[in-house]
């Protein structure tokens, strides 16, 4: 039986890598109460650690002592995520379209992140006001 109402849940986290695990299993238990496939729940749970880990490694440089919240918006025709950070500005107009035909050995490395995440989901948008940058990525159910 699917949601007949809109869910909201919330973590926040600092940029430590170790919390990766937490942002796991805070997708995961999300992703249950709301009642996703277990392929639409691993789709999400990739797509938001690519997101995170790219907050901690770029926005925050590695510091682990940045802050992002995650917030989690589930009904029964999609599953929303928005991470929000207030580390260093992301442009995505800068990033670098992926070569992903060329073999293994002659690709550079990095820059599969937010490939991989627009693969996974269904939107994903960036944007930066006041508060800091905001990656909003949506997975429609149905």
């Amino acid at each position: 039986m699917a949601l007949s109402k809109t869910q909201t849940f919330f973590l926040q986290i600092s940029s430590d890598m170790a919390n990766l695990a937490r942002v796991a299993d805070f997708i995961a238990e999300v992703a249950s109460k709301g009642r996703l496939t277990q392929r639409q729940s691993d789709d999400v749970q990739m797509a938001v650690d690519e997101a995170v880990t790219n907050v901690m490694e770029h926005a925050y440089g590695g510091r682990s002592n940045g802050q992002i919240l995650i917030t989690c918006t589930v009904n029964a025709r999609e599953f929303a995520v928005e991470i929000r950070d207030n580390g260093k500005p992301f442009d995505p107009s800068q990033l670098r379209v992926p070569d992903v035909k060329s073999p293994l050995s002659e690709r550079t490395i990095g820059g599969l992140g937010v490939f991989f995440m627009r693969k996974l989901m269904t939107r994903v948008e960036f944007s930066r006001d006041e508060a800091g940058n905001l990656t909003r990525m949506t997975k429609k159910l149905k």
